[in-house]
């Protein structure tokens, strides 16, 4: 963006006025700490007191520079999540850390001092693949925001170094959420008051958890992190999994959206029917029916399906939906046994596996995009008691 022989503004790529909930640097922060300073001239050796370089700063410097609207540059940095924009400037201060302590001027040109980082990286964890891929990708955004005249991320040697440091620096394999039984919590809920007269947290608890399972739910797909960004007032406010995303059918079933989801990367949505159950004490639908009905009455404007339980009441967070469903874990007998809020999604993909659902089927329900990712990460099926023998004893 832009042309390379042009000023940058390095004071206004640090920590500075944020846009309303996500973050965001205004236009006009970045222009008040202008300083001229040549586009492609690294930072002294000096140690960050003023803050951490951030990509999104980096972002309203260029956007600024290359005159456009103040629209266009908040929406910018909104290409990712606020959660990976964030994972990406903590990486990249880990960054600036490390060769001010070598006093190397940041960012370094050549590959070196990045192959160093990367060795360091990789020695903090035993099993590297996740955090390398996470800084690899940190740092391919700070070289070309910095408008670098090359980017040492792609540079061949850097490639490869990543995919042998995979390769020797991985201790232990990767850990896999582990598979629940189901039972005990079916055996919780036959247990509760039918819907209608349950606490609203039960009846919250209860409706939320028979979701994660038929559903396979991330915490997120009820709590959405996506933003929506006001033309009018260009501000961002988060998403919300409103009642408008809920359809109850004369089937009996319910049909559920999910709409700014970490797979929605396109926001075109995820169309899934939830399907009932004959024992209404473990029916999803049922349960999600009666308690968007009772809770009516509280619900502000934009529909929250799932509320907080005291005024003023809106809508949960992600955090709030994984205490949750931590919650059924321990009421259901399950704690202490390793089991989390993620364990929920790989319950579902795998007990549907087992039953004899179509694989096609239980990824779209799912919300998976790759067949590879779902079964190499999320079914965790036991091959049948007779397979040695089918095997062994074959004439």
């Amino acid at each position: 963006m832009g042309d390379h022989n042009s000023t940058i503004l390095e004071s206004s790529a640090l920590v500075h006025e944020v846009g309303q909930d996500v973050g965001l640097p205004t236009t006009e922060a970045a222009k008040r700490k202008s300083v001229p300073r040549t586009r492609c001239e690294a930072r002294a050796a000096r140690k960050p007191e003023v803050g951490h370089i951030r990509l999104e700063g980096l972002w309203a410097k260029e956007s600024a520079l290359s005159g456009w609207s103040d629209r266009a540059s908040l929406q910018l940095p909104l290409c990712l999540a606020p959660s990976t924009l964030e994972t990406y400037n903590r990486a990249i201060a880990k960054f600036e850390d490390f060769c001010y302590k070598r006093k190397m001027n940041f960012p370094p040109s050549g590959t070196s001092m990045v192959a160093d980082f990367l060795c360091s990286v990789a020695d903090s964890s035993t099993s590297p693949k996740s955090v390398l891929k996470v800084t690899q990708a940190a740092l391919g955004h700070l070289y070309r925001a910095w408008s670098a005249d090359s980017n040492p991320m792609d540079s061949r040697y850097v490639l490869m170094l990543l995919d042998g440091l995979v390769k020797s620096a991985t201790y232990r394999p990767l850990r896999k959420s582990s598979v629940m039984p189901v039972r005990p919590f079916a055996n919780l809920f036959r247990e509760w008051k039918d819907n209608e007269l349950l606490s609203i947290k039960d009846l919250r608890l209860k409706t939320i958890t028979l979701m994660a399972l038929t559903l396979m739910l991330r915490p997120s797909d009820i709590a959405p992190k996506a933003v929506h960004f006001d033309i009018d007032t260009h501000k961002c406010s988060k998403w919300v999994f409103s009642t408008e995303n809920v359809q109850f059918l004369d089937s009996g079933a319910a049909k559920v959206v999910f709409h700014g989801i970490k797979n929605d990367t396109s926001r075109s949505g995820f169309e899934v029917i939830m399907q009932p159950t004959a024992d209404r004490k473990l029916n999803p639908v049922d349960a999600l029916r009666v308690y968007i009905l009772r809770t009516t009455h509280v619900r502000p404007p934009g529909n929250p399906v799932f509320l907080t339980l005291t005024p003023p009441f809106g809508p949960i967070s992600a955090s709030t939906v994984a205490s949750v469903l931590n919650n059924a874990i321990d009421l259901a007998g399950l704690g202490n046994q390793g089991f989390t809020a993620k364990c929920f999604r790989p319950t579902g993909a795998t007990i549907a596996i087992e039953s004899g659902c179509d694989p096609e089927i239980t990824m779209r329900q799912g919300r998976w995009k790759t067949r590879s990712v779902f079964f190499e990460h999320y079914v965790h099926a036991n091959p049948p008691d007779s397979m040695s023998s089918d095997i062994l004893l074959h004439e």
